[in-house]
């Protein structure tokens, strides 16, 4: 769903700097662990001050839209995941 969103909308990737994690692969991880994602499908919005917003189990189009289009801009120098 993030991909389809994605492409509807270029500024989302213009804005929003994407990084996908597998949780099969990283569920241990340290950066799992700080963020406290305890489960697959989680969405962390972050920025430079912390976490901004989450969501979790989600499939819904419009909540993943709603996460996506209050995101903050992109800082500077930030790029995007191009998967």
């Amino acid at each position: 769903m993030i991909r389809q969103l994605r492409s509807g909308n270029a500024d989302y990737d213009r804005n929003i700097a994407f990084i996908y994690a597998d949780w099969d692969i990283h569920a241990g991880s340290p950066i799992s662990k700080k963020l406290r994602v305890v489960r697959r499908s989680t969405l962390v919005m972050l920025s430079p001050k912390g976490e901004l917003a989450r969501v979790v189990a989600q499939t819904s189009e419009s909540a993943l839209k709603s996460l996506l289009d209050n995101a903050p801009e992109r800082p500077a120098g930030a790029k995007a995941c191009t998967t």
